[in-house]
């Protein structure tokens, strides 16, 4: 064992972020397409403790693994959530907010049936925490899965599976999404719609460009740091005290509810999203976290990884087939409908890159709908979790 204690563990997991970066900036391939840098961290810190660099059995490498999850979890979903302003969601109107409910419905769909098909053949602990914790990172992202995954009490076997099954499915569905631009005409024929609508509400969105990650300040962060752990410590009281009254529920579950509640509204009613530094620092709070979670998995974990990436293609399947059914119905045009769903599944990171391919009116709906995810991502998966454990 080479690493002793939680600030060696720390400073390995730092190094792995930074040298795996760095490699893939310095020698660019197009492989990173198929296998981003986010997955190779993955594996290099499973195989990390796979072949005894660290043990969890160490108290103070479990304590500082420990002490990160419980902590940087909650902050993170804070720094998403201080991001979403819901008066910017209600300029969408009706009929693109329909997209987006079609789009959790397809999942949730998917998530269920699949459930019935193949859970019983995953040979894991808690199938239904796992499919949870899956549909709460389809709508939302990484940090509704790290909240539900922490607030169901889901085990190391089934994060780490859902984490390796998201990175495998994530590119490719992103990729067939930027190939499907090709058949936008005869779609659009096939549902008789056009994207007149799409340009119009798009055009009354107000563009809310974040400022240069360059400037920012030591103000801003300390402001983020201050603001954000006030909410995560307010919601830690509060869990507990509802968590008395519902037993069903676990009260860390209702701690990431408050944390979730507390940022929509700072995000809503006052300027914090305009901080400098907040996306910055949720992107790389979600790689960071992404590494601790799967610090304590072993490679065995994955003997039954080739049954989830069967399971990812059927929720995929059934989720497009809804999607295009739905715009058949509702006559949306193609590109509405695959931002919504690049949105759901790949998040607000990701969502602009492909709408950027379908045209410019769709950049900023799809950056709309990413924070809906993310705003509605832990409720989806929790929904998903229990829905399950009760049929």
């Amino acid at each position: 064992m080479l690493v002793t204690n939680g600030l060696e563990y720390l400073a390995v997991l730092a190094l792995v972020n930074v040298g795996v970066t760095f490699f893939c900036k310095k020698f660019p391939s197009k492989i990173y397409k198929y296998v981003p840098p986010v997955l190779i961290m993955f594996l290099i810190i499973v195989c990390f403790n796979t072949f005894g660099v660290w043990t969890m059995e160490n108290e103070s490498v479990n304590n500082t693994r420990l002490l990160l999850t419980n902590y940087a979890i909650p902050f993170l979903v804070f720094l998403i959530g201080a991001q979403t302003d819901v008066k910017r969601m209600i300029k969408i109107g009706p009929k693109l907010t329909g997209v987006f409910l079609a789009t959790i419905f397809s999942v949730v769909l998917g998530m269920t049936v699949t459930y019935f098909i193949f859970g019983g053949r995953l040979g894991i602990d808690n199938v239904p925490g796992a499919f949870g914790a899956w549909t709460g990172s389809f709508v939302g992202g990484p940090e509704n899965l790290y909240a539900i995954a922490d607030g169901i009490g889901l085990g190391e076997e089934g994060t780490a599976n859902v984490l390796l099954l998201i990175n495998l499915c994530f590119r490719p569905w992103m990729t067939f999404l930027i190939i499907l631009v090709a058949a936008v005409p005869v779609y659009n024929k096939w549902t008789k719609t056009n994207t007149a609508e799409i340009e119009k509400i798009a055009a009354n969105i107000d563009e809310e460009e974040s400022k240069n990650a360059a400037t920012i300040s030591p103000f801003d962060v300390f402001l983020i740091m201050g603001v954000g752990l006030a909410v995560v410590a307010v919601s830690q009281k509060i869990g507990p005290v509802i968590g008395q009254f519902t037993p069903s529920v676990p009260a860390s579950v209702w701690a990431y509810s408050f944390v979730t509640l507390l940022s929509v509204l700072l995000g809503t009613f006052t300027k914090i999203k305009h901080v400098n530094g907040l996306g910055l620092l949720g992107g790389g709070f979600a790689a960071f976290m992404l590494m601790v979670n799967c610090s304590s998995v072993d490679l065995k974990t994955f003997a039954n990884a080739g049954t989830f990436l069967v399971c990812g293609i059927t929720v995929l399947l059934i989720h497009a087939l809804v999607m295009a059914i739905y715009g058949k119905l509702a006559k949306v045009d193609l590109g509405t409908l695959v931002i919504a769903s690049i949105a759901a599944i790949g998040g607000v990171s990701s969502a602009p890159v492909v709408a950027a391919t379908y045209g410019k009116a769709y950049i900023s709906i799809s950056v709309i709908y990413g924070a809906i995810g993310s705003m509605v991502g832990t409720f989806a998966g929790l929904g998903v979790y229990y829905l399950l454990n009760m049929l």
